[in-house]
């Protein structure tokens, strides 16, 4: 008896827990198997693209860069970004830029968070999600740099999955399993 309230409230807290997942995500070119590779001296810009593509409302991101910035900046005037509904070409600009001085093998990673903005409908409580994204940096030698035309293009398998979408299937397979649970029963 105690086992199935428990089972109950835990699955009563997942549902309410639910709407609280982001339903907006980030891209990067690089990840941790496909770092950016960058020589002493070498400035580069790229794009980060954000992504709406779960719920149906628009939302308003603001970006902050939380690491790197010895080595990155954030390069659009307005950094709150409106990422309609439907939408997973909204570009985040980053330029990079490494010191003369940087040695040979040195690892940096870019970090930028995305907070979403909620307008003030009179309500007294809002959850905003956020999502980070963090770009791995390595520095080589210049003949160890591919240039900047003849980089490898994404896979689409790396471009990311919804975190919304995995939450998802994630309670489905809980309540699938609890209805399984009680029938053995």
């Amino acid at each position: 008896m105690i086992k199935s309230r428990f089972s109950f409230g835990f699955l009563i807290a997942l549902l309410l827990l639910s709407p609280l997942v982001s339903a907006f995500g980030v891209t990067a070119p690089y990840w941790d198997d496909n770092p950016l590779i960058m020589y002493p001296g070498q400035t580069r810009d790229f794009a980060l693209t954000l992504q709406n593509m779960v719920g149906n409302e628009d939302m308003v991101l603001k970006a902050e860069l939380v690491t790197g910035a010895e080595i990155a900046t954030l390069v659009d005037e307005e950094l709150e970004y409106l990422v309609p509904f439907g939408r997973k070409d909204i570009k985040v600009n980053l330029r990079v830029e490494i010191p003369e001085d940087a040695p040979f093998d040195k690892e940096y990673s870019i970090g930028v968070s995305f907070k979403q903005i909620l307008e003030d409908e009179g309500k007294m409580v809002q959850m905003a999600g956020g999502v980070g994204k963090y770009v791995p940096v390595i520095v080589k030698s210049e003949s160890e740099v591919l240039p900047e035309e003849e980089e490898i293009p994404i896979p689409e398998e790396e471009k990311g999955f919804p975190t919304a979408t995995v939450v998802l299937l994630l309670v489905i397979v809980v309540i699938l399993g609890y209805i399984i649970f009680k029938k053995k029963k």
